[in-house]
């Protein structure tokens, strides 16, 4: 332990000796593992942020479409069975309504893009969702002001709206919006309530909508289209015990075969963050190898200085053997300075992802997140790397002959 203490400190004065060069030196590796670090910390950033933001229907919680690119794998089977399935209709709800009974919600919604407008201020692209009542025991849509819509609002095709926040102020900057009309599209609709803002997902507004009763919508939209329906488990059910009730009935309704596929996609939040994680793992796959060749390059250097090291100290090594240091004592004093600079270049990389990562959060759409195991791995790696192209050079200077060594100039 103490022949090491001496050999850290001979390498600390000679990294201090020596500022310019031995920053040079550590050039590659800091900022290798400076980028290692900020893309762990953006794919990080990017999983937290689809667990809370897009993956938000809730444990027990999942949706049933005609087709997703999450249920059917990749975009060409998604446009097939977007083209050959069969519409979802108001009859299959009603089916789904009567027949899963391990569910203790299943609503249904729809959408379109229509104007919206409110004395002469009109906002274009809205996005217009017939709902049923019970989507607010469904989605993260809250109520801000008034209420959400009842059974009696959705079966009398009452020509109710609730605003996205977003909506209710462009609408109404200055004024109470609740009882006031408005018209979507060509129709008149009276304002009831009011969701709580929010936020935004990749930059895109997520207050940005109108919903109205889905009979109401259908009527005025025309039936002729498919619906999106999202179920909820009762409590202590299974998710994929109400899956399967739900897929027998709706391949009973569909009529088809026990061979066929089914013509329909369930989505849940663990498909949705297994697609993504899906594409955060190919990212890293093809980022950290690339990533880790300025990390090689940076040991090649720190090799080539460690050898023209051994040149310029060789009467040092010599005077040192001649006083009784071994062939151990002169690899471990050189291989200690090796990984040391490794080292240092790796937590002053680390440092400085850290730092850019958090200014630059705060401007990002996308959250970042330090992963834990990223700095562990990155001291990890830029020490291994000294260590690596470090025992070269250490070997070079352990074998070198006392008597030639002190002859040296």
């Amino acid at each position: 332990m103490h022949k090491f203490y001496e050999a850290a400190k001979i390498a600390l004065s000679s990294i201090l000796s020596h500022k310019l060069r031995s920053f040079l030196t550590l050039l590659g590796v800091i900022i290798g593992v400076a980028v290692v670090t900020a893309v762990a910390t953006v794919i990080e950033g990017a999983n937290v942020y689809i667990s809370e933001k897009i993956a938000t229907l809730g444990s027990g919680v999942f949706r049933v479409q005609k087709a997703s690119p999450t249920g059917f794998g990749n975009f060409e089977k998604f446009l097939e069975a977007l083209r050959k399935n069969p519409d979802l209709s108001i009859d299959d709800l009603a089916a789904l309504r009567e027949g899963t009974t391990l569910a203790s919600y299943v609503g249904a919604l729809d959408g379109s893009s229509q104007p919206v407008r409110y004395g002469n201020v009109q906002l274009d692209g809205i996005g217009v969702q017939g709902v049923t009542a019970n989507l607010i025991s469904l989605s993260n849509v809250e109520v801000d002001q008034g209420r959400y819509f009842t059974e009696f609002d959705d079966h009398d095709r009452r020509h109710a709206v609730f605003l996205g926040a977003e909506v209710a102020k462009g609408l109404f900057p200055a004024e109470d919006p609740l009882g006031k009309e408005i018209r979507i599209g060509r129709e008149v609709f009276t304002v009831i309530g009011v969701a709580k803002v929010l936020g935004a997902v990749f930059g895109q507004s997520q207050d940005n909508f109108v919903q109205i009763p889905l009979s109401t919508f259908l009527k005025q939209f025309g039936q002729r289209r498919s619906l999106t329906f999202i179920v909820r488990a009762h409590e202590g059910v299974a998710s994929q015990a109400v899956q399967d009730q739900l897929r027998v009935i709706l391949r009973t309704r569909h009529k088809l075969d026990f061979n066929q596929p089914d013509d329909f996609s369930i989505i849940t939040d663990e498909v949705t963050q297994q697609l993504f994680g899906q594409i955060t793992g190919t990212v890293a796959a093809v980022a950290f190898p690339v990533v880790g060749v300025s990390l090689v390059i940076g040991g090649i250097v720190i090799m080539n200085i460690m050898l023209a090291t051994v040149t310029e100290r060789t009467r040092e090594i010599g005077i040192r053997k001649s006083l009784g240091a071994t062939r151990r004592d002169i690899l471990v004093q050189f291989l200690v300075e090796s990984v040391m600079l490794s080292a240092l270049g790796g937590i002053i990389g680390l440092l400085l992802a850290i730092a850019v990562m958090t200014i630059v959060g705060k401007f990002a759409p996308v959250p970042v997140a330090v992963p834990f195991w990223a700095p562990a791995i990155a001291i990890t790696v830029s020490t291994m790397v000294g260590l690596f192209f470090g025992i070269y050079p250490a070997r070079r200077a352990a074998r070198l002959d006392p008597i030639v060594a002190l002859r040296a100039d």
